[in-house]
């Protein structure tokens, strides 16, 4: 064999160990579509994985959720509109002190309107709120939970008030407030 055919074989060699090195690296750190779609929407991610037990499915379903939330017109509130819900939420959360469980039940009417104002599609809930989770994920974990709270019979007053503050989590999450941490408990 020539120098120069031995040259490439040692080369191709070293690009080949480079190429296989690179990809052990990056699925070490948790490289590719999977992770990035799992830094993106967080619980939302282990919540469909666990529903779904295939990794592959829920990797199908977020990328759809976010083409189709990519073709939605999605706009803030105009001031008043804003200011209207801002009062609104206020007189949700005075009404908890004597009905915690209409006051929730409240929240949770508030929180699809409000998704519909911004420009959600609200002829089926559960898709809203799927679409909701392309820029909401995070905060959209304490609203299911607020909302599982919500429709149990037996939810004591504390499990309503844990209910309210994960309303209120999406609830400023939507109006891009988040002044309180997530009140996942």
């Amino acid at each position: 064999m020539s120098g120069t055919v031995i040259l490439a074989i040692v080369l191709a060699v070293i690009v080949v160990a480079g190429v296989a090195a690179l990809l052990v690296t990056r699925n070490r750190k948790g490289g590719g579509r999977g992770s990035d779609l799992r830094r993106r929407f967080g619980p939302e991610y282990d919540r469909l994985a666990a529903e779904r037990g295939d990794p592959k499915a829920v990797e199908e379903e977020l990328t759809g959720r976010v083409r189709e939330h990519d073709a939605l017109q999605l706009h803030p509130l105009a001031p008043d509109e804003r200011e209207r819900y801002e009062h609104t939420w206020s007189t949700v959360q005075e009404r908890f002190i004597d009905d915690p469980r209409g006051a929730v039940q409240q929240a949770d009417q508030v929180i699809g309107g409000l998704l519909t104002a911004i420009g959600y599609p609200s002829e089926n809930r559960e898709r809203q709120l799927d679409l909701a989770s392309v820029d909401h994920a995070r905060a959209l974990g304490d609203y299911r939970r607020a909302h599982e709270t919500t429709t149990a019979e037996t939810s004591d007053t504390e499990a309503l008030r844990n209910a309210l503050l994960g309303y209120r989590v999406m609830f400023e999450d939507l109006l891009g407030t988040t002044e309180h941490a997530h009140a996942g408990r």
